[in-house]
């Protein structure tokens, strides 16, 4: 549903340049004090009715009902808060830039897997000639958006998408890791509903857990649980470590001109400098709240556990978020092509 608010388009600046990005090979420089300055972190067009705000139930969570089971995570107000820290922490990583692709006049953006719909209003606010949508298998987006942004309850699975080919200017993803069998097949239907000259753009979370410094080691509970969920994904056939490799499949799909960034992101607050530490604040924050949605649907399905078992399993765990003895962090992966103009080789 789209409806008019008073919001005033925001202001258009100069994005800062790609090569600001934190590379991998850089180093953060761990703060020495051994405490951190603050508490811590403790803790559609397709059948819109109301069976689909009739939300599945189960283990004190919300799910969403359309396509129930494609998504293996919560849609309640816990976890809508967590999205929308995740959306904070990673602009603020970014530098404050919603994307990375060359746009400069665009008439029609798709924001596949739009959530609670934060980045949809923002571009529709920075471009308020641009008609956006948004897509998602949950109702959870605000009704009050500016009139050219509007949600669309649908799943990007479907070979159809209901928009004609090549008629998009840009599409984009964001932390979709473990919502499709195979993203490919993601890439490929964005290549097609594109126009020649449109860009396609994925913003991913790799859920591998590093560290430069020697400091996290074997027993790391953290990096063991991520083991242990990507074991469960797998058999659930969501896989979650495509972050790494979408540059080359975004090739393999015919897009050219295909450019990566990598991005560090502290897992708790342990950096000396002030801005990743605060990132890393806010981050743990982000997994602790988090844990236990990322944990329940795949561990219980996949591995066949208890919901009392996963809980105990998950002591340990936070335990290990919020050590600031192990300097760990995640790498978040920015992919963004051009489909070629007509006549235009391409590198599939």
């Amino acid at each position: 549903m789209s409806l008019a608010v008073p919001l005033s388009p925001a202001a258009e600046s100069d994005p800062p340049s790609s090569l600001e990005a934190v590379s991998p090979r850089s180093i953060i420089e761990a703060d020495s004090e051994p405490s951190d300055g603050a508490e811590s972190c403790n803790t559609s067009t397709k059948s819109v009715n109301q069976s689909i705000f009739d939300f599945i139930r189960e283990n004190g969570r919300t799910y969403h009902r359309y396509q129930a089971g494609s998504y293996m995570f919560p849609n309640d107000q816990l976890e809508n808060e967590r999205l929308d820290l995740q959306y904070e922490i990673i602009k603020v990583l970014f530098k404050g830039r919603n994307f990375y692709a060359p746009l400069k006049d665009p008439k029609k953006i798709m924001d596949i897997g739009t959530g609670t719909g934060k980045w949809a209003i923002e571009m529709g606010n920075q471009f308020p000639n641009c008609e956006v949508t948004g897509t998602d298998l949950s109702p959870i987006q605000p009704e009050w958006v500016p009139n050219n942004v509007k949600f669309v309850i649908d799943d990007a699975n479907e070979e159809d998408w209901m928009i004609a080919p090549n008629s998009h200017d840009y599409i984009h993803t964001r932390i979709l890791l473990g919502s499709f069998e195979d993203f490919r097949d993601i890439i490929k239907k964005s290549f097609r509903y594109l126009k020649p000259g449109g860009f396609m753009e994925s913003q991913e979370y790799m859920p591998t857990v590093y560290c430069d410094d020697g400091t996290m080691d074997s027993s790391y509970a953290f990096a063991e649980w991520t083991a242990t969920q990507d074991k469960a994904a797998m058999i659930l056939g969501r896989p979650l470590r495509i972050a790494n490799k979408l540059k080359r499949w975004y090739e393999q799909a015919g897009f050219v001109d295909v450019h990566e960034e990598i991005y560090k992101l502290p897992v708790n607050s342990w950096p000396k400098d002030p801005q990743f530490k605060m990132l890393g604040r806010f981050t743990e924050s982000n997994l602790l709240d988090g844990l236990q949605a990322f944990s329940l649907q795949m561990f219980q399905k996949g591995l066949g556990w208890t919901k009392d078992e996963i809980e105990v399993y998950l002591v340990h765990v936070r335990k290990a978020i919020s050590d600031r003895n192990v300097h760990a962090y995640h790498k978040i992966y920015v992919v963004w092509g051009r489909k070629p103009e007509e006549g235009e080789a391409s590198t599939s």
